[in-house]
């Protein structure tokens, strides 16, 4: 299951051999006298991601080897018009598609309610899919006791950082560290025209966020009673910790990285940066040198923790694909599911998107990624991080979880900008999320 966030094709068949169809057509005989040939199984997935950063050599790939089940790509945009557009075809079954992908919690959430989705159980069985060895259980979240989904894409949060500056400060790529210890080194990175730190301002990220998940990775916002866990020391030592770099201009400011929707990808690729909060998703931005010209590499490191022996990542499973409850061909749709999890999806991997199958080999996967780009990624610490031994967060209780997101960003500004001072932000955060949870409760 994803984190905190649960938390993709041409047709090479001739016209003849294929079976057209809205959320595809049943299996059908075509008889020419005492000739009998079977016609190809035609099935239509959705996706995100553009055609060209990988969804077209798997789609090529499958249709060529499987001349008895051919898949068409619909890419969809992943915004609301095109995350409604998906959803509209689900419940109308108008150019419906037989699997589709949804991204983030919210989008499968939502599909899973409205009985969108087909369980998968009877198809993982009968196709010999040994979930545990390929995905591990403990990622997936069952829906009414049922599994309606499997995640594709691995995403790894990270610190990128600036090789050059780092290496001009003489400091190695940190392996394993501690918050106290990103703060020590974004005071040192920063220069003139270079902050040593970005987090995306005016999002979901802050310090005491990722604090605590280290200290408790599963359902970090609640307490073992399911009240808000605001009020955990972690907390506050995050928020203390992101106000100090705001204070000593190590960190572009609260209000003029909300005002310029300032990204931690052009803050670092400009220079403008030293290390930005990021995930794997940043790697395809990272290798467009068209875009960001430069003259550094770029360096990964894990993301730090509240306190050293721990290696809990705030990353996760995404790219949720699921099979349309109404498709005519869910056999067939699940044999390319079980397919591209374990060797289709590799065609991705260029594009950023890392799969989420454990017996990968995840050093052709680093060279998948780097690619003819060794001047601009720094090898070794990406083959680190990617196969680092993560616990990933998990988020199993959602009880007013927009609202305690809500919640953490207004008062986390208001500290942020003296508003009011660190003990009203912690009281102002701890009362306003259990009066949250308990609204929602009754």
């Amino acid at each position: 299951m994803k984190k905190w966030v649960m938390g993709t094709a041409a047709v090479v068949m001739s016209a003849s051999l294929i079976v057209s169809g809205c959320a595809s057509q049943p299996d059908t005989q075509a008889n020419s006298g005492a000739d009998s040939e079977k016609k190809a199984v035609k099935l239509r997935m959705w996706g995100a991601v553009p055609e060209e950063n990988g969804p077209k050599a798997v789609i090529d790939k499958w249709n060529q080897s499987h001349p008895d089940i051919q898949m068409e790509y619909v890419r969809y945009v992943n915004d609301d018009s095109g995350n409604t557009k998906l959803d509209t075809a689900l419940m109308t079954q108008s150019d419906a598609p037989d699997i589709f992908i949804s991204y983030g919690e919210a989008n499968l959430n939502r599909r899973l309610n409205a009985g969108m989705t087909a369980p998968l159980d009877e198809l993982i069985q009968k196709e010999g899919f040994n979930v545990e060895e390929i995905i591990g259980m403990e990622n997936i979240q069952k829906f009414k006791d049922q599994i309606h989904y499997l995640p594709a894409n691995k995403i790894i949060d990270m610190i990128v950082i600036n090789k050059k500056a780092l290496d001009e400060a003489g400091v190695k790529v940190p392996v394993e560290w501690t918050w106290d210890e990103y703060v020590a080194l974004a005071q040192k990175l920063t220069k003139d025209g270079m902050k040593g730190s970005f987090i995306t301002p005016g999002s979901d990220l802050f310090i005491s966020k990722f604090a605590l998940v280290t200290v408790q990775p599963k359902d970090a916002f609640y307490t073992a009673d399911g009240m808000s866990n605001f009020n955990h020391p972690a907390v506050k030592k995050g928020l203390e910790m992101q106000k100090l770099l705001y204070d000593q201009g190590a960190m572009v400011s609260w209000a003029e990285g909300v005002a310029n929707k300032l990204d931690p990808a052009n803050e670092l690729l400009t220079g403008k940066a030293a290390m930005v909060y990021g995930g794997t998703y940043m790697l395809r931005t990272i290798k467009d040198t068209a875009k960001y010209p430069r003259d550094f590499a770029v360096a990964f490191a894990p993301t730090p923790q509240f306190e050293k022996g721990t290696n809990v990542n705030n990353g996760g499973v995404n790219d949720f694909m699921s099979i349309n409850k109404n498709s005519a061909n869910k056999e067939a749709a699940f044999k390319f599911m079980a397919w591209y999890l374990q060797e289709g999806n590799m065609d991705m991997v260029a594009g950023g998107r890392i799969p989420t199958n454990k017996k990968a080999d995840f050093n052709k996967i680093t060279e998948l990624i780097i690619g003819q780009d060794e001047k601009i990624i720094d090898k070794e610490s990406l083959t680190a991080l990617i196969k680092g031994d993560l616990t990933f967060a998990t988020r199993f209780n959602s009880v007013a979880f927009p609202q305690l997101n809500t919640i953490l960003r207004e008062e986390s500004e208001k500290y942020f900008m003296n508003v009011q001072d660190i003990n009203k932000t912690m009281e102002a955060l701890k009362t306003r999320a259990d009066k949250a949870i308990q609204s929602e409760k009754k």
